[in-house]
């Protein structure tokens, strides 16, 4: 499957804002090329760590110039019946995990993380920086 884009995970957020080099290079590139998007569960993730109004402030302008992902009912439906699937399997996903698989797969956009989780999704692609 090609994909469209990245949905970039906030455990890979978080390295870019650190200044992890290899990461911050990576997902630079990425932004440049227009092909990073963020969804509610990345961008609350971002936010409930942050301890300052101006640091909240500054994240929350620079996420919400990327493209916007909503979470519609169809998501929410096929991430229940992947959670479904999965457990029947023995294997149980956080929700933000299951929420973000589904809208990369609904959007054709590859996940980009450091989260195993996301290996154990069926049919998404899952990139490492």
């Amino acid at each position: 499957m090609k994909t469209t884009g990245s949905l970039v995970d906030t455990s890979v957020w978080i390295d870019f804002f650190r200044g992890v080099t290899p990461v911050r290079a990576f997902l630079n590139d990425l932004i440049l090329k227009n092909r990073v998007f963020i969804c509610g569960p990345i961008f609350f993730e971002l936010l409930q760590g942050i301890k300052s109004a101006e640091e909240r402030n500054l994240l929350k302008d620079g996420l919400l110039s990327l493209p916007y992902l909503e979470i519609t009912f169809k998501i929410w439906e096929g991430a229940a019946s992947l959670s479904r699937d999965l457990r029947a399997k023995g294997v149980t996903l956080p929700l933000t995990d299951l929420l973000i698989g589904q809208l990369a797969k609904a959007n054709s956009l590859e996940v980009v993380s450091l989260d195993p989780h996301f290996d154990q999704i069926p049919d998404l692609i899952r990139h490492k920086p």
